[in-house]
């Protein structure tokens, strides 16, 4: 029974991997070398945005191997052709969800993201007046999120636009960080505040 797990496991790897190239050679975005995916990615590039990858990415979406997730799958998307999304080396992430609409996401080198966590630069809709929500894009009043290095996002998270959090930070499962956090933190609630500082 292990073996087929193990082996279950690496035809996975390997398709995936190849899948994930595939889309990345497609959308024309560089992604640095020894990357490894388990599962299913979606990636929706804008005509003229920008995604950059960099080396020993590993992005778990299967649900036999990373048991947490809620959706299926991962997801980075641009909207517009000012968007962009910037994912340093050996980053690790979970079913996650990155949308940039008009600014620029970025996440550090060695940052590790648990599942079903979401991070964008935008509300979505404009908040006021209410008749513009249905038609009315809002993207002037869009932030950028910068993720340092070695930060340690736990499950369920929610990101906002604005947002900077530190390096070496840590946000706690089920948190929603609506204003930046500063490095060498623990961080937790709704929203997020600082709870405990470490020695840098």
């Amino acid at each position: 029974m292990h073996a087929l797990y193990m082996l279950r496991n690496l035809v996975l790897k390997y398709y995936s991997g190849l899948v994930f190239r595939f889309k990345c050679k497609l959308n024309n975005i560089n992604v640095g070398n020894g990357f490894q995916v388990w599962g299913k990615v979606i990636i929706n590039k804008f005509p003229g945005s920008s995604i950059q990858i960099g080396t020993q990415l590993r992005i778990v979406s299967d649900p036999a191997r990373y048991s947490f997730n809620i959706f299926p799958q991962s997801k980075i998307r641009t909207m517009t052709p000012k968007a962009k999304i910037i994912i340093g080396d050996h980053v690790g992430f979970n079913s996650i969800s990155i949308m940039a609409r008009s600014q620029t996401i970025s996440i550090g080198n060695g940052t590790m993201i648990g599942g079903n966590c979401q991070i964008m630069d935008s509300d979505g809709h404009p908040l006021w007046p209410p008749e513009d929500r249905w038609e009315y894009p809002g993207d002037e009043y869009d932030q950028p999120v910068e993720i340092g290095d070695n930060v340690f996002i736990g499950l369920n998270v929610l990101i906002l636009k604005g947002v900077r959090i530190g390096h070496n930070s840590i946000i706690a499962a089920g948190s929603v960080v609506t204003t930046s956090i500063p490095e060498n933190c623990l961080a937790a609630g709704i929203p997020a505040k600082v709870i405990k500082q470490y020695n840098s």
